[in-house]
């Protein structure tokens, strides 16, 4: 039977996923016994745990039936099977129980003679739907009855006359299954005792009473670093994304204080455990001080050379210190890593696994961090190349694909309206199937929107602007997510951007600046993701417009909220920079402006001769959390500083912003000439290539 499950392994014993190994594991390593069935389940059962902490959950699953089926009496292993087709911190709630509900693979098979349900379960199992609520019941209930029965025998053995065969026998019988993994069982068969339950009950039902099982097993064994790691994370499921308010660091949950001991306590002991790292990267890029995580984040990024997920979670906490080059280089090296466990994995790595979602996002992350950078040819070589894979066809063979994926294909349109690319942009193809590719569609038309607009046709613009309505409005849209948002709460903030731009280009200043205001106030509302749901923040073009029309105090503050979430940006740096040097100048205005007068100049292209509304705008409350004011001030006309020494002091920050955003532009993909805040900054021509990117060969991953 064994030689059935080496296929399907072989190619992950390949991968380097370093060398963890848990100290003990009940019946695949006794000492007493030279079978080379044992040897071979414990190989089998590290491999599934180093699965486990790379988030490659199916085929860590699959490594733990493989291990059961040399070591049918290790009882963690049926354990390890159930957590693998668990929720977890980013499958969880109604996304997992929704999905996840399959009630015929409760139904057995029909008994073969001298085999068990549980022998049969490994093979069947490992062709299971992943991941799968009776699975992981059928499991749990194993590793408990495992438990039970060899108590049973042990007792049986204890009570038996002692004698030499007998003393031979009850030695090569498996031993009881040790106290701390008794206890992660029952821990486990508690988050699993219900399959197909309801996805509202589910936190009280299961969910809170595994994480509180949990904490009396840590109580217990707090040195023991897998208890560590699975009740932080049961702590975390419950409070996915939701673990402070960023950038404030604001508690949300009484948990969080809680998780923060547990990881930091347990990090102390056992700095290079990868469960570990990986959730304290997790808790920490939404506190006030992601930068606390990077010794994690070492770890991560060099002791498992084949796991792509963990070498890209670091470039969570790059981007939130303003790393740019650094959360490129990695996510590169994840997509490496990756383009591997393909080759290895096809199974459970392909297009329609599972773990493809974790792929993909490497990818995203690689262009979110390369648009924030300015880093123009890196950001379009990887989204063109995931675009490829991403095609029509594949949602048309695969569906259901949709609800998860298809918001992954509009990369390549968000670098072309980051770098202000318009001529490209109305050259894009429209899907033929705009409905199945609705992201994507939804996506172009917007840009063309911006692209007219930004090219003095505002006519065409406001068409393509109601075509996007169009397909904003498809009720798919609330079914369909980019991770942590839906793709109609991604489109409800494009809308009021896309007009405000228009206004802008009209002429209509004020009504523009309010679409503005109103678009930052609904992205603020997104929910925290990694990367941002947006690929660009609105507060650019925002804070670029206003600059242009002499509004200096609030684009300062609306870059220097910009720079509290994104920072060292060259963007808002830039744009800072202007307006600190505009304040110093004493040049605010152009209201007297005539004719024969110059206006100052534009980082948004042509603008319409439509007479401009520039009165000052009401003053309007919109949730942005109270980060900027929303009251502006006429434009100033006249020097800001007061005094020599507050003069001194803006000189003094000028050249710190200066000296910042040179360092930043020495990056080698820095190939674009930022000048300006706004998505329509003129760049470099995309003839230019620099040699940095020059290694199409390498990314080029045949999913």
């Amino acid at each position: 039977m064994e030689l059935e499950v080496l296929p399907l392994l072989e190619g992950s014993m390949a991968m380097d996923l370093g060398s963890y190994s848990r100290p003990s594991v009940s019946n695949v390593n006794s000492k007493e016994s030279t079978a080379s069935g044992l040897n071979k389940g414990r190989a089998y059962f590290d491999l599934g745990l180093r699965h486990v902490f790379a988030y490659q959950h199916e085929q860590a699953a699959r490594c733990f039936l493989a291990c059961l089926s040399v070591a049918p009496d290790c009882a963690l292993a049926h354990a390890m099977v159930a957590l693998c087709h668990g929720p977890n911190y980013n499958f969880k709630g109604d996304a997992y129980y929704d999905s996840t509900d399959y009630p015929e693979d409760l139904e057995d098979d029909a008994e073969e003679e001298g085999e068990s349900e549980a022998a049969r379960a490994v093979w069947k199992d490992m062709a299971s739907v992943f991941p799968c609520q009776q699975v992981a019941a059928r499991h749990a209930r194993f590793a408990t009855e495992k438990v039970e029965s060899l108590r049973k025998i042990n007792r049986r053995k204890r009570s038996s006359p002692s004698s030499a065969t007998a003393s031979y026998a009850a030695a090569s019988k498996p031993a009881n299954i040790t106290e701390v993994e008794t206890q992660i069982i029952l821990a486990i068969k508690t988050l699993t005792l219900h399959p197909g339950i309801d996805p509202d009950l589910a936190e009280e039902t299961v969910g809170r009473p595994f994480a509180d099982f949990m904490r009396r097993i840590f109580t217990r064994f707090p040195d023991d670093p897998e208890v560590a790691y699975i009740f932080a994370e049961s702590l975390m499921v419950l409070n996915a994304w939701s673990l402070y308010r960023y950038p404030t660091g604001e508690a949300l949950s009484r948990d969080v204080a809680e998780i923060r001991t547990v990881l930091e306590e347990s990090l102390t002991k056992h700095p290079h455990h990868a469960g570990l790292c990986h959730m304290y990267v997790h808790l920490c890029e939404m506190s006030s001080n992601p930068g606390k995580a990077l010794p994690a984040c070492k770890a991560l990024r060099t002791e498992f050379p084949d796991a792509g997920h963990l070498i890209h979670m670091p470039t969570h906490i790059d981007v939130l210190v303003g790393d740019y080059e650094s959360c490129v280089h990695w996510n590169y090296y994840a997509i490496l890593a990756d383009q591997k466990a393909l080759i290895a994995m096809p199974d459970t790595a392909h297009t329609v696994s599972f773990y493809f979602g974790y792929i993909v996002h490497n990818y995203h992350m690689l262009v979110y961090g390369a648009i924030l950078g300015g880093f123009e040819q890196r950001a379009l070589q990887i989204a063109r190349n995931l675009d490829s894979y991403l095609s029509e066809e594949l949602f048309l063979e695969n569906p259901d694909l949709t609800a998860y994926l298809e918001s992954y294909a509009a990369l390549e349109i968000h670098v072309l309206v980051r770098f202000g690319r318009w001529e490209q942009l109305l050259q894009v193809q429209l899907p033929q199937n705009p409905h199945l590719m609705l992201y994507r569609a939804a996506t172009i038309r917007f840009a063309r929107a911006l692209a007219y607009a930004n090219t003095g046709n505002t006519v065409l613009a406001k068409q393509e602007a109601d075509l996007f309505d169009q397909l904003r409005s498809d009720p798919s849209a609330e079914n369909r997510i980019l991770h942590n948002n839906t793709v109609s709460d991604l489109m409800a903030v494009d809308a009021p951007m896309v007009r405000g731009e228009i206004a802008y280009r009209e002429g209509d200043h004020t009504a523009a600046f309010a679409l503005l205001r109103e678009a930052v106030a609904l992205q603020d509302g997104l929910n925290y993701d990694e990367p941002w749901g947006k690929m660009q923040p609105i507060r650019h073009a925002l804070g670029g417009l206003l600059l242009e029309r002499g509004h200096l105090e609030e684009a300062e503050e609306v870059f220097r909220v910009d720079l509290q979430f994104h920072p060292k940006n060259p963007w808002s740096l830039t744009g800072l920079i202007a307006c600190l040097k505009r304040k110093v100048d004493g040049d605010g205005s152009h209201h007297n402006s005539t004719a024969s007068s110059p206006r100052p100049s534009s980082c948004c292209q042509k603008e319409s001769t439509k007479p401009s509304s520039d009165s000052p705008p009401p003053n309007v409350n919109t949730p942005l959390d109270d980060a900027i004011s929303q009251t502006t001030a006429a434009p100033t006309t006249s020097k800001i500083p007061a005094t020599p020494n507050a003069e001194n002091e803006i000189e003094e920050e000028i050249n710190k912003l200066e000296h910042i955003l040179i360092e930043q532009r020495k990056s080698e993909w820095a190939d674009f000439n930022v000048t300006a805040p706004c998505m329509c900054c003129s760049g470099k021509d995309l003839t230019h290539t620099p040699a940095a990117v020059l290694e199409d060969e390498k990314m080029d991953v045949q999913f």
